[in-house]
């Protein structure tokens, strides 16, 4: 009971900053805003620009949320927090049942460390202090929930559990292979299980069935630069940056560079180039093929010597399945989709330094651990402040490649009407990625705000020179002609 008081009491002082926090990106959207009935939540209805969902239990959240706080931030702010203790409760929790499972000789320090690294993991912050990303982990805590429920023989449980996950976010649709696997790394698989096993897949094809066939609910945008080859070399290199923000998280961004030219965020299947020249044989995918390669090899070489580093590294993989882009998501990488890949990660580290010989040096390096993680997290915050300090923190982070970013802060500062820095913003957007027409229309709409219409002109057929069929400016442009 100590311990998990420690956890909370360090979890909570990392995130009491979050309360300070504005509505930031989709928020504005979604707080206050969207309220579904049950019918219209379960029959896929969305706001506008999100087509491509489906989490009809997150919606039905959403609509009590509506009704306790409207548009407060601080009630949705205080859900992310709950939810994120709940997950990191949970995460203690497994971990012991882990040991119990595998048959470890271990202190009883690793659930302890291991939940309170996760609690504390600096990657968490786009996932607690972004209210619309909090919503979502509403079925991160499902999944977890159900994946302990099934550790403790409670298959029931689990499988309600289970469905209340999958149709709350489509991150948790990775469960029954969760299970497959861990029973693989405990020598628990047997053909008695099948059955148990079916039942999970049936309640994940349920979802599938009624997003995809029933509902017609699809994909949010077409494959990068419209080849599932090319977007699958591409992801080689996520794997690798992912793999990189959480063993150093530091460089945290909303829109990571992938490599120059490839940013995370694809908008309007923009900036292709780069995507398209890529080959298999590029350095920087070989590497990245040969450290996939080389963990999958230790999932397999490690599984009877050293079963929980074996089911850490396979949590890695299995938590990051859903956003490989076999169903295109409108992003290549968002440090939220990490959540419950970073479960893997600090078990694994937990248990590395629980090994060590010497009691003082394991106190050291996981206090020296925490207060990094946590100093990391509390800065990380306040990035997330408003719109302005979020896009500014990317900026400052990659200030020659996020083209994105400068739009995104263009277009934060535009709806604070201040003209001048939104102008500088979208114009060193452009600089960056010249073909990006909606950078340039942006130029134009600002400018027809300014009433400088010369200038507003300029931009728009820039825009139009690079996307013809680019509509919204064409209305644009015929009403400042009709206005002359």
């Amino acid at each position: 009971m100590k311990q998990l008081l420690v956890i909370i009491f360090a979890t909570v002082l990392a995130y009491l900053n979050i309360f300070n926090n504005q509505l930031v990106v989709d928020d504005h959207i979604f707080v206050g805003k969207y309220s579904p009935s049950l019918t219209e939540a379960f029959s896929g209805v969305v706001p506008a620009t999100h087509e491509g969902v489906y989490r009809p239990v997150r919606g039905l959240f959403f609509t009590v949320y509506s009704r306790l706080w409207g548009s407060n931030p601080l009630g949705y702010h205080l859900n992310s927090l709950l939810v994120h203790l709940i997950s990191t409760v949970l995460v203690y929790f497994i971990v012991k049942s882990l040991i119990l499972n595998f048959k470890l000789q271990t202190s009883g320090g690793l659930p302890f460390v291991a939940a309170l690294l996760f609690g504390l993991h600096p990657v968490h912050t786009e996932t607690i202090t972004y209210i619309a990303s909090g919503m979502d982990s509403i079925g991160l805590v499902f999944f977890l929930a159900a994946f302990y429920c099934y550790l403790r023989g409670k298959i029931i449980a689990s499988l309600a559990l289970a469905l209340a996950a999958f149709f709350t976010t489509e991150m948790s649709l990775t469960l029954p292979l969760f299970i497959i696997f861990y029973d693989w790394v405990a020598g628990k698989l047997a053909k008695n299980k099948i059955t148990v096993y079916g039942w999970f897949g049936t309640a994940a094809a349920l979802y599938l069935i009624v997003r995809f066939t029933v509902l017609h609910i699809t994909t949010r945008g077409p494959y990068l630069a419209g080849s599932f080859y090319l977007t699958m070399l591409t992801m080689t290199k996520v794997v690798l940056q992912y793999l990189k923000v959480l063993l150093w998280p530091v460089n945290l961004m909303s829109n990571h560079i992938i490599s120059p030219g490839i940013e995370a965020f694809v908008y309007r299947n923009y900036r292709t180039a780069a995507i398209a020249a890529q080959s298999i044989f590029d350095v920087e995918i070989l590497l990245s093929a040969v450290v996939i390669s080389i963990l999958i090899w230790l999932i397999w070489r490690l599984q009877k010597s050293h079963p929980l580093i074996s089911f850490g590294i396979g949590t890695f993989f299995l938590g990051l399945l859903p956003v490989m882009e076999l169903v295109p998501q409108g992003s290549m990488m968002n440090e939220r989709f990490l959540y419950i890949s970073s479960f893997g990660l600090v078990l694994i580290t937990a248990f590395v330094i629980l090994q060590l010989k010497n009691k003082k040096l394991i106190i050291f390096l996981t206090c020296l651990l925490v207060i990094f993680y946590g100093a990391r997290t509390i800065s990380r915050n306040r990035d997330w402040h408003d719109d302005i300090s979020l896009w500014q923190a990317d900026v400052n982070q990659s200030p020659t490649e996020n083209a994105y970013t400068y739009f995104a802060l263009g277009n934060a500062y535009n709806d604070r009407k201040e003209y001048k820095p939104a102008i500088e913003q979208y114009a060193k957007s452009v600089e960056i990625n010249p073909g990006f027409a909606v950078g340039w229309a942006s130029l134009g709409r600002t400018y027809a705000d300014m009433g400088k219409t010369a200038e507003a002109i300029a931009n728009y057929k820039q825009a139009l020179a690079i996307d013809p069929d680019f509509q919204e400016v064409k209305i644009n442009l015929s009403n400042i002609y009709q206005g002359l």
